[in-house]
């Protein structure tokens, strides 16, 4: 999704222009599961269906879930509460992370440009309206009217219309949105419903990835009665999955039962599911107690957590795809605009000595741009000076010019406690080995400064994809600005890396495409406009109540669809 953030991968809008904004590391965003009335081992309570009695879920939400309109949803959480509430055309193998499709009969092209969807007949949303071609045309219309203001606003523009569909608008930081200028038009001239169960989309170019963007969360359908009400909808969705909203008490607690007329394949054998939402890190000491029946232990007692003979035995570990890095303000000039100072700052960082200080065991030192191995096109070692070597940051500042005697360096960030603790781990390390002070810069309105270029140095940033393409590491990240501004997170642009992206999205096949966007990465490691700092590694421990708990390879959440309750 963008930038998890100690928030969001979304968009901020201004003058109808979209801003990407990466997206939180998702890595630390773990959904902690119960069996009724468990402890975190051993026998009694009620976890499963015992005595007749339905089986109950009881899950922790760490970070505040605002919507569950799936057009508006890009963070950790609310994703993984939609995956269950609605079904869409793709879902991903979590071993693998290839795409397959679900409500999906076929999707098909014959040039990467229009692409024929056959829709499964005979599904329902939990309202009873059918799920056909038009529940979906008129999820995506209603995501690309750019004063509609949704998150995944950007994920529509690649189809014909998009751009008749923004206007001019500008939206406020309390999300009021006001419109300077109406779109000239409300629904994308690239859809077209040609019957109940066939949705054509037209793309305003090729693109042989666009089947593999399909599972992401904004492109699930919506019911005619949830765009009636969509304020109501928003807190109340009417979705189409193996589970319904029964009650969300916002900031407290959201409850979900099974829906009794679902017909897919990927039902969990439990009944009803209990989030409730905990601060930070705050739910290990229930886990410990034998409330909670999945937990991640803070650093503190990440250690005594894994030496424990019997808790070590209940741990899953998969590796993240989240991608933490530093960004640098390129439209500021100097030194920013110096490769060789930014070089010095990343082989300054011992990256390995941040993640055991601040986050044991939830991340691995990052040499790339896109995740190794994870996403296709994804390879380790793209980046030459993501290694450890003081003597050579050393040399590369000298090279630069130094640093202005007297002078701070500031690193922007949010305010989350977790990556305070990580951006100050990195902080030091610049201080030690090439000894510049440096201030943490925490706002509560980052991503608004970010996307006005309000920064006057580095700053947090962070990736977890959308869909499982290395493209997607690449060209919403570092791609689409204009060569005398840049983009305007980083104010990066690079003609060749545009090509490469371009003909990657030209490519006959995926197989081309991926070689292309690889190219692309290639390039960008060259300029090295920020500096990748840690991949996410996800670790669950849980007690003896649950089984197959299964991690998204994107997020680090819990796959619902597969845990299983005794």
């Amino acid at each position: 999704m963008p930038e998890n953030a100690g928030s969001s991968h979304g968009t901020a809008a201004t003058g109808g222009t979209l801003v990407r904004i990466a997206r939180l590391a998702a890595g630390s965003v773990v959904l902690a599961l119960v069996a009724t009335g468990c402890s975190s081992g051993g026998d009694g309570g009620g976890g499963g269906d015992q005595g007749g009695g339905d089986a109950t879920v009881r899950l922790a939400l760490t970070q505040d879930v605002d919507t569950l309109l799936p057009m508006d949803s890009n963070v950790g959480d609310n994703i993984a509460v939609l995956d269950v509430i609605y079904d869409g055309l793709v879902r991903y193998d979590p071993q693998t992370t290839e795409p397959y499709n679900y409500l999906a009969e076929d999707i098909s092209t014959e040039d990467n440009v229009v692409w024929t969807i056959a829709i499964k007949e005979g599904t329902t949303f939990h309202n009873g309206e059918p799920v056909d071609a038009e529940a979906f045309a008129r999820a995506w219309n209603y995501a690309a009217y750019g004063p509609n203001a949704m998150e995944n606003n950007y994920f529509f523009e690649r189809i014909e219309g998009y751009d008749a569909m923004q206007g001019d608008y500008e939206v406020s930081e309390d999300g009021e949105v006001t419109v300077n200028e109406e779109p000239s038009a409300d629904t994308l001239s690239g859809l077209e419903v040609v019957d109940p169960t066939t949705l054509e989309v037209t793309l305003n170019g090729p693109f042989a990835g666009f089947d593999t963007m399909l599972g992401y969360t904004g492109f699930f359908p919506i019911a005619q009665a949830c765009l009636d009400d969509i304020d109501a909808c928003a807190t109340q969705p009417i979705g189409n999955g193996p589970f319904q909203v029964e009650q969300w008490q916002q900031g407290q607690s959201l409850t979900a039962t099974k829906f009794e007329g679902y017909t897919g394949e990927e039902a969990p054998n439990f009944d009803r599911i209990e989030w409730t939402e905990y601060s930070g890190s705050s739910s290990w000491p229930d886990f410990q107690a034998g409330i909670l029946d999945t937990g991640t232990p803070p650093p503190a007692e990440w250690q005594q957590a894994n030496a424990d003979p019997d808790l070590s035995t209940r741990k899953v570990e998969v590796a993240g795809a989240a991608l933490t890095y530093l960004g640098f303000p390129l439209y500021e000039g100097e030194p920013w605009t110096d490769v060789e100072f930014r070089k010095a700052i990343s082989m300054a960082i011992d990256r390995q000595a941040v993640i055991d200080a601040v986050l044991p065991g939830q991340g691995v030192p990052a040499d790339s741009w896109v995740v190794p191995e994870r996403v296709p096109g994804g390879v380790a070692g793209t980046c030459q000076w993501c290694t450890f070597d003081p003597d050579a940051a050393k040399q590369a500042l000298e090279a630069a010019g130094g640093w202005p005697e007297g002078e701070t360096l500031t690193i922007h960030l949010g305010t989350d406690e977790t990556q305070l603790e990580y951006f100050q781990a990195i902080g030091d390390q610049i201080t030690l080995n090439l000894g510049i002070p440096y201030e943490l810069d925490p706002s509560p309105d980052y991503f608004a400064r970010r996307a006005a270029r309000d920064f006057s140095g580095p700053f947090r940033a962070n990736w977890f994809p959308d869909y499982p393409l290395n493209e997607n590491y690449l060209g919403p990240v570092y791609g689409g600005g204009e060569p005398d501004e840049g983009n305007t997170s980083f104010g990066y642009y690079n003609e060749e890396f545009e090509q490469l992206i371009a003909e990657g999205d030209r490519a006959a096949d995926l197989d081309a495409a991926v070689a292309k966007y690889a190219e692309a990465e290639k390039v960008l490691a060259e300029d090295f406009p920020t500096v990748p700092i840690s991949f996410s590694q996800v670790t669950v421990f849980h007690s003896d109540r649950v089984s197959n708990v299964v991690l998204d390879p994107f997020s680090g959440s819990v796959k619902l669809r597969l845990l299983e309750v005794a």
